[in-house]
């Protein structure tokens, strides 16, 4: 089933890998398309911060953010629908820890949430407020050639950012810290709180 090609990145259960959060206003990230970008976005550390923080190789902004490590083995693939853009971390009571990252900005949406079998909770209005078993659309899917859908965002859902396992194993493969891939079949809304 294509289903199972698919990945949702998570952060490790780890409180000292701390959570990022923007240093700036967040400006046109998260619309749905390209960005340009003269020079780094500023991010810094969530509160609150665990007294044996460490720096990993992925932390969420809640939008993936990766080290040069990571970013270095996507940067070569050109993969349609994200940009890697550069970022600077730091920790605003503690100047001199600073460090450089790549936030993932993924503007590639496909509408692909198979709603009559997925399990939704809905707001009043008909937006999705949880998602507790996701099932995608294969027939959708297959309008896509896989180079169009290697990392994408569900159109109805963009907190939720899919990877297509060729990518998952190629993060995978260098051991990163920080970072778990949860199979599509396998994750709800609430699987960060397990």
């Amino acid at each position: 089933m294509l289903q199972d090609e698919y990945f949702v990145i998570a952060r490790e259960n780890n409180k000292d890998y701390p959570l990022f959060k923007w240093n700036q206003k967040r400006g046109r990230f998260g619309l749905g398309e390209p960005v340009k970008f003269n020079s780094p976005v500023n991010l810094r550390l969530s509160d609150p911060l665990s007294p044996s923080f460490q720096w990993a190789d992925f932390h969420k902004l809640p939008d993936p953010v990766f080290s040069p490590r990571i970013a270095e083995q996507l940067t070569p693939l050109e993969i349609y629908g994200i940009q890697l853009v550069p970022a600077i971390v730091k920790e605003l009571k503690r100047p001199e820890l600073e460090k450089n990252y790549y936030f993932l900005h993924v503007w590639n949406q496909i509408s692909c949430l198979d709603k009559e079998n997925s399990d939704l909770e809905l707001y009043k209005d008909g937006t999705i407020f949880s998602i507790e078993k996701l099932v995608l659309d294969e027939k959708t899917l297959r309008e896509f050639e896989l180079s169009r859908r290697l990392i994408f965002k569900l159109t109805e859902n963009t907190s939720v950012t899919l990877f297509h396992e060729s990518i998952k194993d190629l993060i995978m493969a260098s051991s990163p810290t920080g970072v778990r891939f949860i199979k599509a079949t396998d994750w709800y809304s609430d699987i960060v709180f397990d």
